[in-house]
């Protein structure tokens, strides 16, 4: 191997190498979020909150998610829904791109008629509506359930008679702000509804009640969704703070761009296998890989003979010669097919074959065609078609 194609060939297997390390990258991202463990508004998961974003869809309601921090909480939110940040060390980290100035707008959107509901109690949240809850602030699954019952009959919350809630402790609110506790049992309240300005802002010291795997139990369907109606009676706007999940757009200029942004990533890698494939099928007909393989022998058919014998007539006007090359070709092709010596004459590949058939007679009649001087082109186009035809539609055996 020349030293330049030993070059080539290190450049190929590299440029290969980071194409399978990029692959295996993008395969390692190529998860989809409707199935992970977090209360995403679209979730599929026994932990996620598809089934309330459909049940709120169906009475009315659009449900949107928010994948930017609370300052950008577009002006069209009605209600906003935050479930608390996934138990892990990067849950934990995204509490970085929340401000002090995203705690003071979401003050404020809600002063101005805004509807929180709050199952998390972290530091992303105005003081306000912080409550001690005896808990870590963040999503834990829990084995130990409770019935929370009533503890006060507003006229929205009439038939509802328990709702089933993870046993998270019980919420102690800020004395300095007028809650309300809505539903608990005797060791305290489990969800506390509190005025604040124009808004309102709901508390719940559990999350799996709404999600999938707990929404159809007990009255929880039935006691959120009257809590909703009641505070948006003609409808409204639904966002969930998918945002704090994870699902998160920092800025303008990570938004997705073009097709490599809009692409999920199990059709990157697709692509990325198809751009290695490309690049090998290139090299691989550009640039050999070692020596090139012998190839096998061809054997034109009987046709070109006829076609060749006609064209050396036109030019040499020696149709004896030509016809006598042509059948020597067609004796050594038959004698090997028929297992005879390739010395064996004409005469004698004739008597090997079976007396009456079409191959023999066509033999035959070249055979006496050969000795004759006057041959014509036509006559020994003829008898080499017919020899064909006999090769083709009768196979000695």
């Amino acid at each position: 191997m020349r030293k330049g194609e030993r070059w080539r060939l290190i450049g190929l297997v590299l440029l290969f190498a980071a194409l399978v390390t990029y692959m295996f990258r993008l395969a390692g991202e190529a998860y989809d979020r409707r199935f992970t463990p977090l209360p995403y508004s679209y979730g599929q998961h026994q932990y996620g909150a598809k089934g309330l974003a459909r049940l709120l869809e169906r009475n009315g309601y659009t449900v949107r998610s928010l994948k930017r921090t609370f300052v950008h909480l577009p002006d069209d939110a009605d209600m906003l829904i935050i479930f608390p940040l996934p138990a892990s060390v990067e849950g934990f980290s995204l509490t970085q791109f929340w401000t002090e100035e995203d705690a003071e707008y979401l003050d404020g959107w809600v002063q101005e008629g805004g509807v929180l509901v709050l199952m998390a109690n972290d530091s992303r949240l105005p003081e306000a509506f912080r409550t001690d809850r005896g808990r870590p602030p963040f999503a834990v699954p829990e084995r130990r359930f409770m019935n929370a019952t009533p503890l006060w009959n507003p006229d929205w919350m009439a038939g509802i008679r328990s709702v089933r809630m993870g046993d998270f402790g019980r919420l102690q609110p800020n004395p300095d702000y007028p809650w309300v506790p809505l539903l608990g049992d005797a060791g305290g309240a489990t969800v506390a509804l509190m005025r604040y300005g124009d808004g309102y802002v709901l508390e719940c010291a559990d999350w799996l009640w709404l999600t999938n795997g707990r929404l159809r139990e007990a009255d929880n369907a039935a006691f959120f969704l009257a809590f909703v109606k009641q505070v948006l009676p003609k409808g409204g706007v639904i966002y969930f703070d998918d945002a704090g999940l994870g699902d998160i757009i920092l800025d303008e200029e990570s938004a997705p761009r073009g097709f490599w942004g809009y692409a999920p990533p199990a059709l990157r890698v697709a692509f990325a296998h198809l751009v290695v494939l490309t690049a090998i099928v290139m090299i691989s007909l550009g640039r050999r890989f070692g020596l090139p393989l012998p190839e096998r022998p061809r054997h034109p058919p009987l046709g070109e003979y006829v076609d060749a014998l006609a064209n050396l007539y036109a030019s040499a006007r020696a149709v004896q010669p030509a016809f006598a090359t042509i059948l020597e070709d067609i004796r050594r092709r038959l004698c090997r097919q028929l297992g005879l010596p390739s010395g064996a004459t004409l005469l004698q590949l004739i008597q090997s074959l079976p007396p009456e058939t079409p191959l023999r007679e066509a033999l035959t009649e070249a055979h006496r065609a050969l000795q004759n001087p006057t041959l014509t082109e036509g006559e020994a186009i003829r008898i080499l078609r017919r020899i064909a035809e006999a090769q083709h539609s009768q196979r000695p055996d």
